[in-house]
């Protein structure tokens, strides 16, 4: 019998708050935030543990704070910050888009502020551990916006077009 291939789908960061809960990043777009695996394979130093989920809080495009049954403290979770969570191949085409290897296709797309109007053009995706940010230029110069759930008003892949309700400021502190 063929072992089985895993694949990275994202990172644990820190433990957070007293349950032993993480901060999780993915690299991949979910179909659906409401559908998700029910447990994640851990790569410790080359074997895949599986590791099932309790609960999911959602606090961003691609990031949350993940609780998983084996872990029940912050001391125990502190040796698996960093630790790869991976999937089958079979389970990334039944959770995630296809070709969601990262964000760049959000490069070429005209953004656009429901009070500003036309930002820019994105010209880069700076995927960081713990914040996507959208590098749009306008008139020369670069403007970073935190690419987070709350500021996404409409994708429109058809004219390659974002709408973004940005906090007041952000903009302008920027020009």
């Amino acid at each position: 019998m063929a072992s089985e291939k895993y694949i990275s789908v994202g990172k644990i960061g820190k433990p957070h708050g007293l349950s032993g809960a993480f901060r999780f990043f993915l690299d991949r777009e979910l179909k659906s935030k409401k559908k998700v695996p029910g447990h994640f394979l851990l790569n410790l130093k080359g074997n895949y543990m599986p590791w099932f989920i309790t609960s999911i809080e959602w606090i961003g495009f691609n990031e949350g704070y993940i609780l998983f049954e084996e872990v029940g403290s912050p001391e125990k979770g502190k040796q698996y910050t960093g630790t790869e969570l991976c999937l089958s191949e079979k389970d990334i085409s039944a959770y995630f888009k296809k070709d969601a290897e990262s964000l760049d296709y959000l490069i070429g797309y005209k953004a656009l502020d429901e009070v500003e109007g036309e930002l820019g053009l994105i010209e880069e995706v700076v995927e960081n551990p713990g914040q996507v940010l959208l590098s749009i230029g306008r008139n020369g110069q670069e403007i970073m916006i935190p690419f987070v759930e709350e500021f996404v008003v409409s994708l429109n892949k058809r004219k390659k077009e974002i709408v973004l309700s940005l906090p007041e400021g952000l903009v302008s502190s920027q020009l």
